[in-house]
């Protein structure tokens, strides 16, 4: 299956904290440019990654829970879904 990004560049790869914050400033309204300035990436960052995040969050079957898993920096990116608690923390005993 392909999807929108595959053809397209995406943007510079970051770290998910600063994908939550990204998505944080989202939320609380800030415009792309100041997100891109309290976040210290480019522009087009912001705007390649708000997509990349719209499209999960639409596409969840739970969008709030989603939005706020990716707020909080617990989203899984690889799998699509909030990580379950001790999955991915060396905390097997949390399963």
């Amino acid at each position: 299956m392909c999807t929108k990004y595959e053809n397209s560049r995406m943007p510079a790869e970051i770290d998910t904290a600063t994908r939550a914050d990204i998505a944080f400033y989202a939320a609380q309204g800030y415009s792309q440019e100041a997100i891109a300035e309290q976040a210290g990436v480019s522009r087009r960052t912001v705007r390649k990654y708000l997509d990349r995040t719209r499209e999960v969050v639409e596409a969840s079957s739970d969008p709030r829970a989603t939005l706020s898993a990716i707020v909080r920096d617990d989203y899984d990116w690889v799998q699509g879904e909030r990580a379950p608690d001790g999955v991915g923390t060396g905390d097997l005993m949390s399963l």
